[in-house]
Formats: C-alpha cells, sequence, structure tokens
C-alpha cells in the first residue's frame, strides 16, 4: 500500500538502514531514497539493495519527497531540518526518530517550514549495535512508536499510519510527557549500566555471568548518540538519578543496621514490580 510517492531517510545508520528495508518490504512508496555522509554507506545501501537511491547530497535528496525521515543522533536533527527547509516540497511532512521529544519539537517550530509538517516520532527499537551493516527489515515489528501530540492532525494521522504499516503500535502524547517517561524507563537505566561498568572496572570481568551480562549490555549503545539523548533530557534524568540514589541509599541502610526485614522487603518489592513485566 503507497502511502507516499516519494520517502528520503536522511541517515542510514541500524535505525534508517531498517526503516529503509521495511518500508521497501510493504511497498509504502514509490521511491525510497537515502541520504548518507559517508560514500561507502551509500555504496553499500545501494548494493545490498537496502534502497532505490542514495546521495551524499541533502538538496539532491530530499527534493520532491513527500515525507522526510531524519535518523541521526538528537543533535543534528534540528541543524539538518534547517538545511533541508529551503528544498522541502510544499506539503510534504518532516518526522525524526529521536529519542527525546520536547528539545527536537520546542526548535523545529523555531524553523520556518513553510507548508510543511514536522511531526515528532520515537521508535522504540533498535539495538546496543550501530550502523548499516546491522540493518534489520523486522525491527519494527510489534514495536511501540511515540508520536508528539500536535495541532497538524492530517499530518500526525499520515505519519502514524506510516508507523502501523510497518507493524508498530503508535501511542501519541505531548513532548514533556514523552521525555519525563522515557526519562525513567530508557535513559535512566543507560546511565546505571553505564555507571556499574565504570564501577566494575576490567579486573575479573572474564568470570561474570549472566546477570552481570544482561544488566550492562545496553551499555555498549553509541557513546555519542547517548550523550545527546542524556543532555537534551537532562532535567529530567538528574531528577531520576536523585531518586535512584535514595533507593540505594535504603538498601545501603538495610546492610549498615543489619536489617534483614527491611532488605528482604525491598527486595520482594522491586522482584513484584518486575514480575509484572
Amino acid at each position: 500500500m503507497k502511502l507516499f510517492n516519494r520517502i528520503t531517510i536522511v541517515g542510514l545508520g541500524l535505525i534508517g538502514g531498517s526503516l529503509a528495508l521495511a518500508a521497501r518490504e510493504k511497498r509504502l512508496a514509490k521511491e525510497i531514497v537515502g541520504v548518507s555522509k559517508r560514500k561507502s554507506t551509500i555504496n553499500q545501501a545501494i548494493k545490498n539493495g537496502i534502497v532505490d537511491f542514495a546521495t551524499l547530497d541533502l538538496e539532491n535528496g530530499v527534493r520532491d519527497s513527500d515525507l522526510v525521515v531524519i535518523t541521526t543522533p538528537v543533535l543534528k536533527i534540528v541543524d539538518i531540518a534547517k538545511q533541508i527547509a529551503p528544498f522541502l516540497k510544499k506539503g510534504s511532512i518532516v518526522t525524526d526518530t529521536g529519542s527525546t521529544k520536547k528539545y527536537i519539537v520546542s526548535n523545529m517550530g523555531k524553523i520556518e517550514l513553510r507548508g510543511v509538517d514536522f511531526i515528532g516520532s520515537h521508535p522504540i527499537a533498535g539495538s546496543e549495535k550501530s550502523g548499516i551493516k546491522y540493518a534489520d527489515r523486522d525491527l519494527f515489528k510489534g514495536a511501540y512508536c511515540i508520536l508528539a501530540a500536535t495541532k497538524s492532525k492530517k499530518a500526525l494521522s499520515k505519519v502514524k499510519r506510516f508507523w502501523t504499516s510497518l507493524g508498530m503500535k503508535v501511542v501519541i502524547m505531548p513532548a514533556n510527557t514523552h521525555d519525563r517517561l522515557f526519562s525513567k524507563i530508557s535513559h535512566l537505566p543507560h546511565a546505571v549500566a553505564a555507571s556499574l561498568v565504570n564501577a566494575a572496572g576490567r579486573k575479573g570481568l572474564d568470570l561474570a555471568a549472566g546477570g552481570f551480562r544482561d544488566t550492562t549490555r545496553i551499555a555498549s549503545g553509541e557513546p555519542g548518540l547517548w550523550r545527546d539523548i542524556f543532555f537534551t533530557n537532562r532535567e529530567n534524568l538528574i531528577s531520576d538519578i536523585n531518586i535512584l540514589k535514595k533507593e540505594l541509599s535504603k538498601i545501603e541502610a538495610a546492610l549498615k543496621s543489619n536489617n534483614s526485614r527491611n532488605l528482604l522487603r525491598l527486595l520482594n518489592r522491586a522482584k513484584s514490580v518486575r514480575d509484572s513485566l
């Protein structure tokens, strides 16, 4: 079912490459165009049939496209939108795949997108791997995608159809709500994983079993990407780090006071919540 004549994906890493593969499989457009800053990535995208056409040139890539999806790291999304704004087709839609929404949505509102709608998207899919070589056409199936609530109902509806056509379950919420929620369930866990690895150091890692590996897997994520996510949601993340410190201090207090009952209560509460997932 073709929703668009031409879709352009800016950024051909894991997310962008997987998005191109999935959109081609579902035949959501007559043409899928990829834009990358690396010639090697473009060559690989064309060779492997990930896109119909690929280019290093932003203007050439976005011109005449009905939908432009920016899949770059968070702090680059707004800058790219500024660069492509003069070349966008009237009536087209721009969306993104950033893991924070308030920063992107508020700054996109300052760009003159004449006759063009912006819809903030966050497909909750990916892995600790990065790069087009890990592109997976099934990456989005069954996963959730959050859309930032907006006044542009027609464009919002079309972007929702785009993501649902890829097999995603779409939820619409305000950008502020999104960032508060994902600070707790995504950004804080990554900060914890990174801190746990740094606290453990390298010594004895060859003895690490499933518990340590499972808890710290996400610490292998692209550092630059996560730096941008942390900084663009830092108020919420700082608040949640303080909450975590308080929870850790409860365990510390139980150990210092040799209070087995309190320690068991904390562990039981955590098990009950985790088992409900």
